[in-house]
């Protein structure tokens, strides 16, 4: 350990007290870490990447403090939330200070139907303070419990709620972002609207978040549904047509493939073998109408239970997006998985996946909401709802993974970037507003450097490649 380093540490323990100042042992392995290991390549990446220091402050002015000391010693500092998330996001390539934000986990306000919290806000606690005044969030992923506002921001896109509100981009519901700047004195910056957008899924590239304000939902009381059918063009077809019936109040709407939901464990026993099962939660009021839909088209009604209030489990929502994936691997280490869009073509592309890796690809589908203002009632616009995959993937070779990557582009397929630790590409105007923002709060590329490979500055490459 460097001198300059040893100094930091002295300084973040003065300002942070000792038990907020993790150098070592189980704790600061875990700090440095998410749920990367879900990616085969991502693993040989990033199994020996680690924090030299975690710290946990309070509060802004100690955030605020701790980056100045970052910046005067030229340490790195990678933010992080919950760690929930999948791609290497808070893993620190360059070690220095991983800065665990879960302490600032303050619900300042809940009015107007807007939450206004600090990034370390549990997502499942602003639930409930939300529901409790007649709001619910909009979005959130499906490790809900336990993931932050913050995390999600930096780190997520979109989840349940996405069928009706679509992801965190869209529509009104960011209000503004408060963040600090990584300078010899950092600044608080707040950006509203188009700007607030900016920063969003940077992997804490683009400044330190401190604040949120996101608008909420009305609350509405759900049920949890789940339809089950061995025909799997029959229950698909209904599903994709209940997503998109804008009369029906929704808030999830996913399909696995048999074996997926033999995965799920805790509720496994009402998973009828060898049969396809989608599930919704959707609103009470409309329960009634929707079972006998169901079961007027031949699907087999196999569970329905109420979505208690306050949130507490069986969640329906406990084994979509993601959480899909870490159950297949709890069952087979081999499961990977990838993120697909499909085109007005999304049946025939499904079906050849399908039909061509039988067994090797498993088909979970997600409902989202592509025009979230054209969504609901009796004039909505079926094509403002789209369907994507976070397909499974039975790992062999990297070399079979990449052929069947391959093949899905080939089908007109978008296949995401879930093997890579760097940002999402984006579009030339939005990578320029990105370059120029983390010019902006972060001019020495000390933030979680190495994630935005579109940066120039990077203190730390030379380095490394020695």
């Amino acid at each position: 350990m460097t001198t300059t380093l040893e100094t930091l540490i002295d300084s973040l323990r003065t300002l942070l007290g000792e038990a907020n100042v993790i150098t070592g042992g189980e704790t600061l392995e875990t700090l440095s870490k998410d749920y990367y290991w879900y990616s085969p390549a991502l693993r040989s990446q990033l199994d020996d990447k680690r924090a030299d220091v975690v710290a946990r402050p309070a509060t802004v002015e100690e955030v605020r403090a701790l980056l100045s000391l970052c910046f005067a010693a030229g340490v790195a500092v990678t933010p992080r939330g919950a760690g929930t998330g999948n791609y290497g996001q808070c893993v620190p390539l360059h070690g220095g200070v991983v800065l665990d934000l879960s302490r600032l986990d303050r619900i300042h306000s809940v009015e107007g139907g807007v939450v206004r919290a600090e990034p370390g806000a549990r997502l499942g606690s602003i639930e409930t303070v939300a529901r409790a005044a007649g709001w619910e969030l909009r979005c959130y992923p499906s490790t809900w419990m336990k993931a932050t506002l913050g995390g999600f921001w930096g780190g997520g896109a979109g989840g349940i709620g996405g069928v009706r509100w679509g992801g965190i981009a869209s529509g009104d519901t960011v209000v503004s972002l408060t963040l600090l700047t990584l300078e010899a004195e950092p600044r608080l910056l707040r950006y509203e609207g188009k700007a607030a957008m900016v920063p969003l899924r940077t992997f804490g590239t683009t400044g330190v978040v401190v604040e949120l304000e996101m608008r909420l939902a009305p609350k509405i009381d759900y049920d949890q549904l789940a339809f089950a059918a061995a025909d799997w063009d029959l229950l698909f077809a209904w599903m994709d047509a209940a997503l998109r019936n804008g009369s029906w109040r929704k808030r999830v709407g996913s399909l696995f493939q048999w074996p997926i939901p033999s995965f799920f464990a805790p509720i496994k026993k009402y998973m009828p073998a060898d049969r396809h099962v989608g599930f919704l939660i959707v609103d009470r009021a409309q329960t009634t109408e929707i079972v006998a839909a169901a079961e007027a088209a031949g699907l087999a009604v196999v569970y329905n239970r109420p979505l208690a209030d306050p949130p507490k489990p069986p969640f329906l929502s406990d084994f979509t997006y993601n959480h899909t994936t870490l159950w297949a691997m709890k069952s087979d280490p081999a499961y990977t998985y990838v993120q697909a869009g499909f085109t007005a073509d999304y049946r025939n592309q499904i079906r050849k996946l399908m039909e061509t890796y039988p067994g090797e690809v498993l088909m979970h589908l997600e409902w989202g909401a592509s025009d979230p203002s054209r969504v609901v009632g009796p004039d909505a616009v079926p094509e403002a709802m789209g369907v994507g995959a976070i397909p499974l993937i039975h790992y062999r070779t990297e070399e079979r993974f990449l052929e069947i990557l391959a093949f899905a582009r080939s089908l007109g397929v978008y296949v995401g970037s879930t093997h890579t630790v760097t940002l999402t590409e984006v579009g030339p105007e939005q990578t320029a507003a990105r370059i120029a923002l983390k010019h902006e709060v972060d001019p020495r590329g000390l933030m979680n450097p190495g994630k935005m490979k579109a940066f120039p500055v990077n203190p730390f490459e030379s380095a490394s490649a020695g």
